[in-house]
């Protein structure tokens, strides 16, 4: 029993890799960088150094099939998206060396593409948030002129909060989508979308899927994220919705999925009506809450890697909460600076729950991560001088 757990300085990897090592898995991590969060588990039994995957995937690739035929492992987890979707890509050759439990690249591309999940979402009769579809600057000047604000732009396959921004006038939204195609460097093909805010508390609904057919489901509700304006949760809640975990299926069937995703959906704080934002076609930052709730999808995946299919998982415990407290008291420092009740928010620092990082049994990567960020600081503070 073994697995690769690949972009191990990510807390994900961390997750996935303390989840299957408590279950007598065997867990190499890999990274583009030395000292990476996870390979200080003590769950990681072995960690090695690849090229980047952005920056050179071939090489990235090599790298994963030499380790592979080297060390016998069994499944490849890839966790974030840097790899995920290189690894998708080269799958075909990766597959007769180690089992890798993907979709297909092209599927996972789709999903992955904001612009087309509004599209098909919208034809399965789905509620979405108001989307443009903006071809040139000339087009933009025009519909600027029809957008109620505030107003989101958003990369069409942008991963969690990054190009994002928000909107409350003709002016800015003008500048600002100017603004992100110049940064992104953009092809008229790839412009952003343009959406209306949806205001409300965010939901995930987290699936397993084989070869279309459901195996694990999970929602939870996110209770604080950051930046607190959108992004990753930092603290969540297990909850129950079934008209989200409806639509959520039914969205990927469609794509006849194969693998893990998460649906994100706002619920419209107008209208009490869940609103279809995004598919995930990877594990998210939050799987942690899943596992801590009686749906572990690591381990079920790779389950399912190794004996073509898993026991369906449709039930959970409700009412459990997890966070991600270094990252959660910076969103707690910002709720205190900014709201009148700042008694209230004062006692969230004191709430104690399972913890993404924080392991008793486990100490070292709190450690590693502690130092990752007093490291990095130190040298914001440099380059500022």
């Amino acid at each position: 029993m073994s697995a690769i757990v690949t972009t191990a300085s990510s807390i994900k990897a961390l997750i996935i890799t303390r989840s299957l090592g408590r279950k007598g898995i065997r867990v190499a991590t890999g990274d583009k960088q030395r000292f990476a969060l996870t390979s200080l588990s003590r769950y990681s039994t072995n960690s090695f150094l690849y090229p980047s995957p952005q920056e050179t995937p071939t090489e990235f690739i090599n790298s994963l099939i030499q380790f592979a035929k080297n060390n016998k492992h069994e499944v490849l987890i890839p966790t974030h998206s840097e790899d995920t979707y290189v690894i998708a890509k080269h799958k075909s050759e990766l597959d007769p060396y180690i089992r890798v439990p993907l979709y297909d690249y092209s599927s996972i591309m789709k999903a992955h593409n904001k612009g087309y999940t509004m599209q098909v979402a919208e034809e399965l009769g789905m509620p979405i948030p108001k989307t443009l579809f903006i071809q040139n600057f000339d087009e933009l000047h025009h519909q600027a002129e029809k957008i109620q604000f505030p107003a989101v732009i958003k990369l069409k396959t942008g991963t969690s909060s990054i190009g994002i921004s928000y909107a409350h006038t003709n002016e800015e939204l003008v500048t600002q989508y100017e603004d992100t195609v110049s940064r992104f460097n953009l092809a008229p093909e790839d412009y952003p979308l343009i959406q209306e805010y949806i205001p409300g508390d965010g939901y995930g609904v987290s699936l397993l899927f084989n070869h279309g057919e459901l195996r694990a489901k999970f929602t939870h509700k996110r209770l604080r994220e950051y930046p607190p304006s959108g992004g990753p949760s930092t603290y969540r809640l297990s909850v129950e919705c079934p008209e989200m975990e409806e639509m959520a299926i039914k969205l990927l069937k469609y794509f006849h999925w194969h693998g893990v995703a998460m649906v994100e959906f706002k619920l419209d704080s107008r209208t009490n009506m869940p609103v279809l934002l995004e598919i995930n076609p990877r594990f998210w930052g939050s799987v942690n809450q899943a596992i801590y709730s009686g749906v572990d999808f690591p381990y079920l995946l790779y389950q399912m890697a190794i004996d073509g299919d898993v026991e369906p998982v449709l039930t959970y415990k409700l009412g459990v909460k997890t966070k991600v407290a270094f990252i959660d008291y910076v969103t707690l420092l910002h709720q205190l600076w900014n709201s009148p009740h700042k008694f209230g928010t004062l006692k969230e620092f004191f709430h104690l729950c399972p913890d993404d990082i924080i392991s008793a049994a486990d100490p070292l990567p709190t450690v590693g991560f502690l130092h990752a960020r007093f490291r990095d600081k130190i040298k914001r503070i440099n380059t500022m001088e």
